[in-house]
């Protein structure tokens, strides 16, 4: 096992990888669970959390290692998505807000945001919400005070220097800049949701 794959067991029934990427994280967390050896394997931005039954310590450890940095190293074919926002008005109600806080007008900002080539980093806090790099690290906008009950699905909020996406409805906390008009959840094809980490994605205002 190549030493930059070396797990550290955290808990009595947790190991943790660290990588260099979340695609990289994605790609380990892949070849983990193809193992069928945890009872859940978990990425996260540069991280992956494998969680097993302590019973079972030794075959965890001899499956672990097999893998094989080479396996795990994620492709070079990155998949870019075009993804179209309408900004502002009732489905960016914070926009105004961010522009006050990142001292750029709405035109500039809508201008910033459509010009970056952002990268899911990962998926999240619920099902489909993507995690959205691209943004300059020096925007340090928070979220709201009190989180909205529900958000519509396809609102797009901004967050630090991330972008988030709810491809489903729910509640939500993220200041909301617009709302994507593509079909990000269909429940019907083999993978349901459109957007998935280590994409590239661009932003088209409409």
């Amino acid at each position: 096992m190549s030493p930059q794959l070396e797990p550290r067991r955290i808990a009595d029934d947790v190991f943790e990888f660290t990588v260099e990427s979340s695609r990289a994280a994605q790609a380990l967390a892949a070849e983990l669970r193809s193992l069928n050896a945890a009872e859940e394997v978990v990425a996260g931005l540069k991280t992956v959390s494998v969680r097993f039954d302590p019973i079972d310590l030794a075959k965890m450890e001899q499956a672990l290692a097999t893998i094989d940095h080479a396996i795990v190293t994620p492709s070079n074919k990155i998949e870019t998505v075009d993804l179209a926002i309408q900004y502002g008005g009732k489905f960016g109600p914070d926009l105004r807000m961010i522009c006050e806080a990142t001292n750029l007008s709405e035109v500039a900002f809508i201008e910033l945001h459509t010009q970056c080539l952002h990268t899911v980093e990962m998926i999240g806090f619920t099902p489909g919400f993507a995690y959205i790099s691209g943004l300059p690290e020096s925007f340090a906008i928070p979220r709201l005070n009190t989180p909205r009950s529900r958000v519509a699905a396809g609102s797009v909020g901004v967050s630090s220097d991330f972008t988030g996406i709810y491809a489903l409805a729910g509640p939500g906390g993220w200041p909301l800049i617009g709302r994507v008009q593509n079909q990000l959840f269909d429940p019907e094809s083999d993978t349901p949701f459109l957007l998935s980490p280590g994409q590239r994605v661009r932003f088209k205002a409409v």
